[in-house]
């Protein structure tokens, strides 16, 4: 297959996912067409897909690489098609998981089989000491595992639940794990294997921490607050105007400082991973 052809045939792929669509029957008066079948399979030994794949196909015109016409398009599991004898090009995508495939139609109908060569990744997170992190507190990002010129490697799929399965090509992925908005990040390199599920339990080190001023311990909180969450070298990671704001931050040391009728207050504390907990910062009596 012409290499133009086939890059282009990804790119226009890649513009047009997520349209919806139907099967297609391709009639034309006196021009006989052929029924084609087509199932893919997450291995060579897989089962059949049942559900959620994206069939294109487009007719192979290797001589016209930037105009791409899509001849038909669906949605679903395996997918039956009529189309008129000559040679075509197939794009199954499941997933992140996709595989460009050139097909003949003949005389005979046909029933084609693609191998997506793909696999499944579950990820969950918990807390030092396996204590339990809310799901929508958890975010996950899958990256290429290849460092990139700039430094930076290529986002994949951005903002995955926790729990959720992704499906991806077989291989090794960079994986970050998001806890809350703010410093609590961890990283794994996760393997993906065909036709297997690849379930990751991550573990953060990072506690959920409520702030109140008050004027007596345990006391209610001070309206009309101001707040600003300090590392230790001084770097404000955090600004909020929240009476009592919840912020989740990675374990180590800060300042809280609080800031009421133009006086301002501070405390410092220390971030245990596991640990949620409040932070009081006093009023002088």
């Amino acid at each position: 297959m012409n290499r133009n052809f086939f890059i282009r045939i990804i790119l226009f792929v890649c513009s047009v996912t997520g349209l919806s669509g139907a099967a297609f029957s391709q009639s034309s008066s006196g021009i006989k067409t052929q029924r084609i079948l087509l199932e893919a399979k997450l291995s060579e030994t897989g089962p059949i897909i049942r559900d959620g794949l994206e069939w294109r196909i487009f007719p192979l015109d290797t001589q016209n690489t930037e105009n791409i016409e899509e001849l038909a398009y669906a949605t679903g599991g395996s997918k039956a098609f009529d189309i008129q004898p000559g040679e075509y090009v197939v794009h199954a995508a499941y997933g992140h998981a996709g595989v460009v495939k050139k097909i003949s139609i003949g005389n005979e109908a046909v029933r084609e089989e693609i191998n997506l060569n793909a696999g499944g990744l579950k990820l969950l997170a918990n807390a030092t000491g396996n204590v339990r992190i809310p799901a929508r507190m958890l975010r996950f990002n899958v990256y290429e595992q290849a460092i990139r010129d700039n430094g930076s490697r290529k986002l994949l799929a951005r903002n995955i639940k926790a729990g959720e399965v992704t499906t991806l090509p077989v291989g090794t992925y960079h994986v970050v794990s998001t806890f809350g908005k703010l410093n609590a990040t961890v990283r794994a390199d996760l393997r993906v294997q065909p036709g297997k599920l690849t379930e990751a339990n991550l573990e953060h080190r990072a506690a959920i921490l409520t702030f109140r001023l008050v004027r007596t311990s345990g006391g209610d909180a001070v309206a009309d607050t101001a707040w600003s969450i300090l590392t230790v070298d001084g770097e404000v990671i955090k600004e909020s105007n929240s009476t009592f704001p919840t912020m989740v931050l990675s374990e180590g040391n800060y300042t809280a400082i609080a800031k009421h009728n133009e006086i301002v207050y501070s405390q410092d504390f220390k971030v245990r991973s596991g640990y949620n907990k409040d932070v009081e910062v006093l009023t002088p009596n």
